[in-house]
């Protein structure tokens, strides 16, 4: 989940540089921050293979690791998103830009603004295979010296599994021009 001033799933990863003002400007840093679609959760459950899991402990595993992905958003952490997203994967922001894994991971750790801890709502996972698609929304708030910007965002995240790991394969954001829906 992305911030315009944060580089997350809803934040400007990598383009932090952005000055701060309308929230069209700051909305890929709040992506990103939601990638960003970005909510996930321990390390483990990216980590461990799953072993023919169930339909509901595979959602609840997907949604441990969209928590943690948010969550390393928020604490700019490189080793957890670098976990979390494959290798060739690709972060469309509200602009129709991309980023890659890099491009993004560079975004959120070296962003100049805090992205507030935030969390998704309305999250539907839907699995096909070795695929799963999660939609839902977030706010996040961005702050950057005594300014803030909050902004609302829908968002669709892509996972894979290989080798017995869900890895987010590609992330896109889209702002609420209203605030949330």
């Amino acid at each position: 989940m992305l911030s315009p001033l944060g580089a997350g799933r809803g934040e400007c990863g990598g383009r932090s540089e952005r000055p701060f003002g309308t929230a069209r400007r700051l909305a890929p840093a709040l992506l990103i921050a939601v990638l960003a679609a970005l909510t996930f959760s321990s390390p483990a459950a990216v980590s461990k293979p799953v072993v023919q899991a169930g339909p509901l402990a595979q959602e609840r595993q997907l949604l441990a690791i969209e928590r943690e992905w948010d969550d390393a958003v928020v604490n700019r952490d490189a080793k957890v998103l670098d976990r979390i997203l494959a290798d060739d994967f690709r972060l469309i922001w509200i602009d129709g830009s991309v980023s890659n894994k890099a491009e993004l991971i560079a975004g959120v750790t070296n962003r100049k603004a805090t992205i507030d801890p935030f969390s998704t709502e309305d999250v539907k996972v839907r699995i096909y295979g070795d695929t799963a698609i999660l939609t839902g929304r977030f706010t996040q708030t961005a702050r950057l010296g005594t300014r803030s910007e909050t902004n609302s965002f829908r968002y669709t995240d892509v996972y894979v599994r290989k080798a017995g790991r869900w890895r987010a394969v590609s992330a896109h954001a889209s702002l609420l021009r209203d605030g949330p829906r």
